[in-house]
């Protein structure tokens, strides 16, 4: 809840894993819960990722890449969601450093693509609305990061609602066209 007492609704969805489009780990039920979501939360670990002993090491832009390749192999259309990305463990030793060198591969996401497999690589890289640096532990950057993903929100909203009336506006002005354009019926009074 906000200061204005507007609340969100968040929904943690741990467990996209590499292979969820083919209903690996959570898979499909995870993936269903993706589609219904008005804004995408990324949290990655500035540190990289590992999710067993017998999967690979991820560095955190690999992690990106693949959870934006596990979107698109399920529904290309959830890359196309509003997208934040939260970049934690900023606490930890050298995590400005990675943190720089995330943001480069981030912001020229082709200099680096030709390093990682076809398979791991989206047609589309992800753009990122906001992209916040926090720490967990610490509380770092959680005001930034809740205040960011209000503010998409109502961004959103405001897009949608701007849509909305405008659809209506132009429904309105068809029916006034086609309402003026038909002849007089024998019955109609001049």
């Amino acid at each position: 809840m906000y200061k204005d007492f507007k609340q969100i609704l968040v929904a943690d969805l741990p467990g996209l894993i590499e292979g969820a489009h083919e209903n690996k780990g959570m898979g499909h039920k995870f993936l269903k819960h993706v589609e219904r979501t008005k804004q995408l939360l990324f949290v990655v670990d500035i540190s990289g990722f590992q999710l067993s002993s017998r999967t690979p090491y991820r560095t955190a832009f690999e992690t990106v890449l693949l959870l934006t390749k596990e979107l698109e192999l399920y529904n290309e259309e959830l890359q196309g969601k509003p997208a934040l990305l939260a970049v934690n463990k900023m606490d930890l030793p050298d995590s400005q450093n990675k943190f720089h060198e995330l943001m480069n591969q981030l912001q020229n996401p082709k200099d680096f693509l030709h390093l990682f497999q076809d398979k791991m690589t989206p047609k589309r890289t992800m753009e990122f609305e906001h992209i916040i640096p926090i720490s967990a532990i610490t509380g770092e950057g959680i005001d930034e990061l809740k205040n960011c993903i209000r503010k998409s929100l109502d961004e959103h909203a405001d897009q949608e609602n701007d849509a909305f009336h405008k659809k209506q506006l132009l429904n309105l002005q068809i029916s006034n066209t086609v309402s003026h354009s038909e002849p007089l019926s024998r019955n109609a009074v001049n």
